[in-house]
């Protein structure tokens, strides 16, 4: 039987399982059905006719009880408000039995139907002597309705009481019946169902162990044989086979590691001989690469492929490389040299550029001073201008101080003439005199002599002051002269420290931009430098680079290509 399991198919195994589980649910659910629709039968006639039957009698006897307080509230009453409302009272609690006993009809059975006649026969009694009760009342026949009360109606009340515990009675007997035997079916079906669960899991255990086994197994070698093959180990065997979907995959699986030992051999194989340098390679086993293998195949011949093609397009390129490698070192050999020799050259004009700016600042400075000396020239010629201008309105003060010294000399001649007119005239009277004016006559020869003397010193005076304003007049016009020249003088003075500042502002931006062509042509000694730097490097990088290519070329040349691969 575990052979004709081991061959069924997974889901025919998975399906037995599923079966022998739904037969066992399927039994214990029947079984569960009968004993809960047996037990729910018993619980219904408990809840709907046993206890529904005592609830009611209880109901009953409080409702009697109820009736005959009302029946001694209404005899005793002290008031017709008192003794209406208890009136009211007892009828509506007379209603209330009428309604507990149709109740009580409708929860009995044919058993049950001699607990209600009774109960019903003693309340119409009781009932018809509670009425003749109330009308001896309203008679105002107390006495008579007070016996009725104490005699007939206590022993009325006394029967129903008893009635309605004897309705209680039976039907507390019929629960407790019913109770006991619902308990004994619950503990049967249990006891059953124990026992139907128990085969169940048994047989489920059985066929689960047969089942599982037959699986986990094949699964498990599986299992161990794929993670070996994934760690990339491939010699391994797998046992384990069958007509089931595990016996089909275990094929499979077995096909599988075969198809892959001689493709992975025959990539080995070709691998080697790429490594060695052979790219005529080729696979001894296409028909092997079948499905998803075929474009590994398709991959490796591309690759031989085009390493071969990269391989002679390298070669190619290498002579190429070799031949404008030694053009480029040539070329950048020349280029060094004419960078050195320019930056010399440009070096020296560095050097003379920096000897005319310091000239240049030199000049600038020189220029700077000479306009601050023009300033200060300018400002001491005005200055003399206008001493100058002072000067000539002195002389021009003296010129005419000297014409009115003339005036006063030609008084002074006046008096001389005078004085020795009148000297004269006292010689000639003293001469008159005689002896007597001998004294008066030497006065007159003095008076004449100062006279003659102050003439002669007039005369003097005049020639001195006619050459003082001839000197005078001759300083004037030569004051006038030196002002006039003053004036040319403080222009061209002010026009040149205009000059001169135009030159101290000019050399100042000649300075500037000598600096600036300084820092260029530094720059551009720089770049001639690094130019010249650049260029050894690149010869040195050509030679190198000629020397690699011919290094590259013989490497290639280890290899062995296809003719005519080169499809460019």
């Amino acid at each position: 039987m575990i052979n004709y399991i081991r061959n069924l198919r997974i889901r025919l195994k998975l399906y037995i399982l599923i079966g022998v589980a739904l037969i066992g649910m399927l039994i214990i659910g029947g079984m569960s059905f009968f004993q809960m629709g047996r037990l729910n039968d018993m619980t219904n006639d408990i809840s709907k006719s046993w206890l529904p039957s005592i609830d009611t009698a209880r109901d009953m006897s409080n409702t009697l009880s109820n009736i005959r307080l009302n029946e001694l509230g209404y005899l005793t009453a002290l008031s017709d408000e008192v003794e209406e409302s208890s009136l009211q009272f007892l009828q509506k609690e007379k209603e209330e039995m009428n309604e507990l006993l149709a109740t009580y009809e409708g929860l009995i059975d044919e058993e049950e139907r001699s607990f209600y006649d009774t109960s019903m026969n003693l309340w119409l009694q009781y009932n018809e002597a509670d009425e003749d009760m109330i009308a001896l009342a309203k008679e105002g026949r107390e006495e008579e309705a007070r016996a009725i009360l104490e005699g007939k109606c206590v022993e009325l009340y006394n029967s129903l009481n008893s009635a309605f515990n004897d309705i209680i009675a039976y039907n507390t007997e019929g629960s407790n019946a019913a109770t006991d035997e619902s308990d004994s079916l619950y503990r049967s079906a249990i006891f059953l169902m124990a026992a139907v669960i128990i085969a169940i899991i048994l047989i489920g255990v059985f066929f689960s162990f047969v089942v599982i086994r037959l699986i986990k197994f094949p699964i498990s070698e599986i299992e161990q044989a794929a993670t070996r093959m994934a760690e990339g180990d491939l010699n391994v065997e797998i046992s384990y086979t069958s007509k089931d979907e595990l016996g089909v995959l275990s094929t499979q699986m077995r096909n599988l590691i075969r198809k892959l030992q001689i493709i992975i051999d025959d990539e080995n194989k070709f691998l080697a001989k790429m490594a060695a340098g052979d790219f005529t390679v080729d696979s001894i086993c296409e028909d092997e690469y079948t499905g998803g293998f075929y474009p590994l195949l398709v991959s490796f011949r591309g690759i031989a492929e085009k390493l071969n093609d990269t391989m002679i397009q390298i070669s190619q390129s290498s002579a190429q490389v070799a031949n404008g490698s030694e053009q480029v070192s040539n070329g950048a050999q020349a280029l060094s040299q004419g960078a050195t020799e320019q930056a010399s050259s440009v070096q020296e004009l560095a050097a003379t550029i920096n000897e005319i700016s310091d000239k240049v600042n030199q000049n600038a400075d020189s220029a700077k001073q000479a306009n601050t000396m023009a300033g200060t020239v300018s400002t001491e010629m005005n200055t003399s201008n206008e001493k100058m201008q002072q000067m000539i309105q002195a002389m021009s003060d003296i010129s005419n101080c000297s014409s009115e010294i003339g005036k006063i000399i030609k008084t002074i001649e006046d008096i001389a003439f005078q004085t020795n007119i009148l000297a004269l005239n006292a010689a000639v009277e003293a001469a008159r005199a005689g002896t007597a004016g001998k004294g008066f006559a030497v006065v007159a020869d003095e008076v004449r002599n100062l006279a003659s003397k102050s003439a002669e010193a007039s005369k003097n005076t005049s020639v001195l002051i006619e050459n003082s304003l001839k000197a005078v007049e001759n300083g004037t016009q030569i004051a006038d002269e030196t002002a006039q020249s003053l004036l040319q003088a403080v222009d061209d003075v002010n026009e040149m420290t205009n000059i001169i500042g135009q030159i101290s502002e000019a050399s100042s931006n000649q300075a500037s931009a000598i600096s600036q062509i300084t820092m260029g042509i530094d720059q551009i000694s720089s770049v001639v430098q690094t130019n010249s730097a650049t260029a050894e490097e690149s010869a040195a990088a050509s030679e190198e680079l000629s020397s690699q290519s011919q290094i590259m070329k013989s490497l290639v040349g280890r290899f062995k290509l296809k003719e005519g691969m080169n499809r460019r």
